[in-house]
């Protein structure tokens, strides 16, 4: 099905469920705001949709992965369909079917030291939801030298061992530490330029080990059936692509309505910080902390 709008009727539209929330100064912030997401899979894939539904008009994807059928459980753009594309191609069609009005760039070899300056430059926001030490830390440098908030999710313990958080690195303040110095890593010294991919291996893998042994403690303990994870070994065969790196592994976390909650979370600051807003309150209705309620409402508008 073809549809035969204008980019004003469309954004009149998009914006009509939600019109008593947002100012229409606050429309045009949120239309003509620039956020990048790193890393497209379950939190950033539900995070970039639902910025898009929300009106956000300029997109970034970052990922250089492809989708496979393990990532069916929880990530967004996942489908039988989608198995074997990049990530970020799955991504940028989903949101143009959304809308066919979002400006939207690509980086399919995901981010690193020599492009991170290129991405960080070119966004007002960044959602972090890379899994990688490669991609956290340049793109948490850059972010603090140019400026620009960053949000995510902590890797120290415990905000790490529960998924359901979101982290705020506000660089457009003095003296916000970065990720890297928040999670002690002997990088944080060391020049961006001279950091090798073994040294932020050594910091992923030291993460991945203190997760596996917290959560090792609670399926031990007596929250073990309260907590919707399963600890039951992987099918056989599961690890055949894998050998290398299988002792890097965290398996059998993710849950998908977790990660899409996350994800919802991270889309939500990324709009405060566009609009700059004290808080949305969600319910029922849906409104800014700071916003005037209407005296009236014309029932004939609610549906």
């Amino acid at each position: 099905m073809s549809l035969n709008v204008t980019k004003e009727e469309f954004y009149k539209m998009l914006w009509f469920r939600s019109s008593m929330v947002f100012t229409d100064k606050e429309k045009e912030l949120i239309q003509n705001a620039r956020v990048a997401i790193v890393g497209v899979g379950g939190t950033g894939g539900i995070a970039s949709e639902q910025l898009v539904r929300g009106g956000v008009g300029n997109i970034t994807l970052v990922d250089p992965d492809i989708f496979e059928l393990t990532n069916i459980n929880r990530q967004h753009f996942c489908t039988i369909s989608t198995i074997g594309m990049k990530k970020v191609e799955a991504g940028k069609k989903r949101l143009l079917d959304v809308n066919p009005f979002v400006n939207i760039e690509l980086f399919k070899e995901g981010i690193n030291k020599d492009n991170a300056r290129e991405i960080v430059s070119g966004v007002d926001i960044i959602i972090d939801a890379s899994d990688n030490k490669s991609a956290h830390y340049p793109l948490h440098r850059l972010a603090k030298e140019l400026k620009v908030p960053v949000i995510s999710r902590s890797h120290t313990i415990p905000e790490f061992t529960f998924g359901a958080k979101a982290n705020l690195w506000d660089y457009r303040e003095e003296g916000v530490s970065t990720r890297e110095e928040d999670e002690n890593s002997p990088t944080a010294s060391i020049p961006l330029e001279e950091i090798t991919q073994e040294q932020f291996k050594a910091k992923d893998k030291e993460v991945h080990a203190e997760f596996n042994r917290v959560y090792s403690k609670i399926f031990k303990s007596k929250y073990a059936n309260k907590v919707l994870l399963s600890e039951n070994p992987p099918p056989a065969g599961f690890f055949d692509n894998y050998i290398e790196d299988r002792d890097k592994l965290v398996q059998g976390t993710n849950w998908g309505p977790a990660v899409t909650i996350t994800g919802t979370f991270f889309a939500i600051i990324a709009i405060h910080l566009i609009i700059d807003a004290k808080n949305i309150f969600l319910g029922p209705v849906s409104i800014k902390a700071d916003s005037k309620f209407p005296g009236i409402i014309d029932q004939r508008e609610i549906k």
